[in-house]
């Protein structure tokens, strides 16, 4: 567990201009920066797919560069990995919860992050929060962990505290098995073997219980906790019952059908879960916000909420 200090480094890059395509380290075509500089800004239908087509995530011609990020932050883009590719091509991922991590988080408040993978939303956080606030994030696959590292070190970011480790029911050390580099994504290192697709390489890793690391690192408060950990949610969220009934925090976390249904769970189970809490879950990433009352069954980033808020 490592607490990141600023770095002079986040003065080295000069934000890239708001109106011209940035240029890109890199040995992609020179017309791939004016596409993505283009469908961050207008991606009517269809864009996804035409963007596939010519510049795949995983290309073997990325593109490597540093990019304008939220609030007047800067990331570094690889698009060799899908979800930089996606940042590079649509400026955010997941785009909704960024917005709505701005839009909760205030100055002094304390927020954590599981299944962090580059920092992309643990930015917005510690960016929110600012120096008197507190971010805590757990990322257990060693690839993104270096580039979260990497970009909060960009940004000079020095309250958040980094945990290689995941979190499940309870305290102990599991076998991780890796990200799938074949497809491009370093974004689906997991717990459950299942839930990477094919056979990886696995490591040791240390594995915490919510309650526990809690209990073993004191917090004055936790505001906000964006949960999004391949297919281990729900033992997250068993392990961490007495945590969220002291702070009450907002929880997003991810809903996918198929991570859950190896687990002989619905979203019902979920719901239910947090009604006995006294929270409401709620579809909030695409669309207005509305009360989960059925399976859904597309996946996606859910948000549960304290009734009394």
């Amino acid at each position: 567990m490592s607490l990141l200090k600023a770095n002079s480094q986040s003065q080295e890059h000069p934000s890239l201009s708001a109106t011209l395509p940035p240029s890109a380290d890199s040995t992609s075509p020179a017309w791939v920066p004016l596409l993505a500089w283009a469908t961050r800004r207008f991606h009517p239908k269809g864009t996804d797919r035409f963007v596939r087509a010519l510049h795949p995530p995983g290309n073997a011609r990325p593109v490597r560069t540093v990019l304008d990020y939220d609030q007047g932050m800067v990331i570094n883009i690889d698009t060799h990995s899908f979800l930089e590719w996606y940042i590079y091509f649509y400026g955010a991922f997941r785009p909704q919860i960024s917005k709505l991590l701005n839009r909760m988080l205030r100055p002094g408040q304390v927020a954590f992050d599981i299944g962090s993978n580059i920092g992309m939303h643990a930015m917005i956080m510690a960016n929110r929060v600012g120096p008197a606030g507190q971010v805590h994030v757990f990322e257990p696959d060693p690839h993104p962990l270096g580039r979260l590292k990497a970009n909060m070190n960009l940004n000079g970011l020095a309250n958040v505290t980094v945990n290689q480790a995941a979190i499940s029911s309870r305290t102990e050390t599991r076998q991780l098995f890796l990200h799938d580099d074949t497809i491009g994504n370093f974004a689906n290192a997991s717990l459950q073997a299942a839930n990477v697709g094919r056979s990886t390489t696995t490591i040791d890793m240390k594995v915490w219980s919510l309650d526990d690391y809690v209990a073993a690192n004191p917090i004055p408060r936790l505001d906000v906790i964006k949960l999004l950990a391949q297919g281990e949610e729900w033992n997250a969220l068993q392990g961490g019952i007495e945590t969220i009934k002291r702070h009450r925090p907002k929880i997003f976390f991810l809903w996918e059908p198929s991570y859950w249904a190896r687990q002989s769970l619905c979203l019902m189970d979920a719901v239910r879960f947090f009604k006995e809490l006294g929270y409401a879950t709620y579809q909030v990433e695409f669309g207005a916000r509305r009360p989960v009352t059925e399976e859904i069954p597309m996946g996606q980033v859910l948000l549960a909420v304290p009734d009394r808020l």
